[in-house]
Order: C-alpha cells, then structure tokens, then sequence
C-alpha cells in the first residue's frame, strides 16, 4: 500500500513538472520615458543613427519651451521560447517635446534576444531597432521620422501564472537613454510536451 501511495506522489510530481510551460506568447502594456533629442530646428537630416545635440536641456520655441524628452504609452506582444529566445514588436504613441510646445508620436520597433525564467523572475537582455515619428516642435514646422536602436536590460515578475509586472532601461542611439514599466500577461502558453494548457 505505501509502494502505491509513494508511486502516485511520484507520478503527480513528475506530471507537475513536465506540465510547466517553457514558451509562451504574451501581451504587455505600460509606459515609458526617454531622454530623448527632440528635433527642434530645421529640417535637417537627424534621423536614424546620430550624435546627441550639444544643447540637450531645453529647446526654445513661439509655442514654449518643450523638454528634450519622450513619454509614450506603450504595447508590446512577446513570444519566449524554451530555448531563451526571444522575440517582440512593439507600437507606442505619446509625446515628443515634453512641455508647452511637444507634439504627438508614434512609434514602432522590433526586439531580438534573450531570456530565462528562474521561478517568478524572468530577466532578459535584447537588441530593439525601430523608428519614432513626430511632428518638428520649434520655429520651423515639419515632420521627422527618426530610426532607433537601443540595448534593453529589464526583467518579468510574474505574480500569478499568467500575469506579470516588466521593468526594463534602455540606452543607445535616438532613444538615448530611458525606461519603462508595464504589466502583461501570457495569452498562450505551450507546455513542455507541446499540449496547450
């Protein structure tokens, strides 16, 4: 009778364990914050890959005094694989300019890198390139589109089996320097034998 009873126990922890999910396809929003060089004069050539200005405080305008910042809301779906792969597509919109004289935008970008889960910490490291669209705040008028590409450090917490709270900060070229904060939730979750949950 004990052989039995030991052998369920067995079974039913072997069962837990080999039923935890290892991908997952999830959905996360939030919010973020940039350092951002705002282009506020002439239609130059300022986008993709550039130098911060020398002038990275304020930038005069008839409208105001917009602060060389970014905030934008952010929606970002994630796929995680076993293997620590992982792959994201996020879309943003905010504002440029964070003052009197900011103007609207958008945004969007790709990420590739990697992640692994340690119980309910999910720390990553990525690679994103994107573009952030905006119309020039300033004396001339225009649009600028602007690439971008940064290095991400930031990690997951899951505080229930599927939702999760994401912390991440951010540097590179466009985005400078920033972070941002968002909560998710995994929508689809593949277990370890390939039978959705």
């Amino acid at each position: 009778m004990k052989a039995v009873v030991a052998s369920v126990v067995l079974i039913a922890a072997l069962s837990s364990s080999s039923a935890r999910a290892q991908s997952r396809v999830s959905v996360e929003v939030g919010g973020m914050v940039s350092a951002y060089d705002v282009n506020s004069g002439p239609a130059v050539s300022r986008g993709a890959v550039r130098v911060p200005d020398s002038v990275a405080g304020t930038s005069s305008s008839g409208g105001g005094t917009p602060t060389q910042a970014i905030a934008a809301f952010e929606v970002r779906p994630t796929v995680t694989l076993d293997n620590g792969f992982l792959m994201g597509v996020g879309f943003r919109a905010g504002q440029a300019g964070l003052g009197d004289g900011g103007s609207s935008l958008v945004g969007g970008d790709l990420s590739l890198g990697y992640q692994h889960r340690f119980g309910p910490f999910m720390p990553f490291i990525k690679g994103m390139f994107g573009f952030n669209s905006y119309d020039r705040v300033g004396e001339t008028s225009g649009h600028q589109n602007d690439l971008r590409l940064d290095a991400v450090l930031g990690a997951r917490l899951y505080v229930a089996n599927r939702m999760f709270v994401s912390a991440q900060a951010f540097a590179g070229w466009g985005d400078r320097y920033g972070a941002g904060l968002s909560v998710g939730g995994d929508v689809v979750q593949f277990f370890r034998r390939g039978v959705m949950p």
